[in-house]
């Protein structure tokens, strides 16, 4: 009785060390095959990942070194979005950085201007150049500082022109006035992240 205990014990290990071999050699059907890394995941990996940029983080463009000072979360009715506050320490040169990751990623950089004009027009003018009206609309905000401490939230207005690769866009916060910025789109790899603490 004990050896056909023995056989049988010594033949499931056999079965079981074969069914373990087959599946190292590929044989593993069952098991979906990992996905595999493409371009933008080994530039992300070298860049670092804009879609996870926060306060605290610093953003390299054009060899200057900027901190993220507040990012502001936008959501329309299910779609949302970025804003980065960028701060130059050395030269006090502000910055916005938008990121929109939607039917692919958008990234745009921005500057505020003073320029005394309002949305409205289907056509602006701005600096000689003209601007045609691309959207308009209204959205929910929530602004995050240094640390994640959470700040002001609300409703927003907001209208985006466009020329060519020229951009001009305009927010509205409650019942404060427009405020006014021009930027373009720019590809995100021109940027190096650095997380915060890093």
């Amino acid at each position: 009785m004990e050896v056909v205990i023995v056989l049988i014990v010594v033949l499931l290990l056999v079965g079981g060390a074969a069914l373990v071999l087959s599946r190292r050699q590929g044989g593993d059907s069952d098991r979906p095959a990992l996905p595999e890394r493409s371009p933008m995941d080994d530039q992300r990996a070298l860049h670092g990942d804009v879609r996870r940029l926060g306060p605290g983080d610093v953003v390299s463009y054009e060899g200057t070194d900027f901190i993220i000072d507040r990012t502001l979360h936008f959501d329309e009715e299910g779609y949302s979005w970025q804003e980065h506050l960028l701060t130059d320490p050395v030269a006090n040169r502000k910055m916005l950085l938008g990121v929109e990751d939607d039917d692919g990623l958008e990234v745009s950089l921005w500057e505020r201007v003073t320029a005394p004009i309002e949305p409205g027009a289907p056509s602006l003018e701005h600096d000689g150049v003209t601007y045609t009206r691309e959207e308009q609309g209204r959205a929910r905000f929530r602004t995050e500082q240094t640390g994640g401490t959470p700040g002001e939230q609300g409703q927003m207005e907001y209208a985006d022109y466009s020329a060519g690769e020229r951009l001009l866009a305009f927010e509205r916060y409650g019942t404060g006035s427009w405020e006014a910025s021009t930027g373009q789109v720019i590809s995100e790899h021109v940027l190096d992240v650095y997380p915060r603490g890093a």
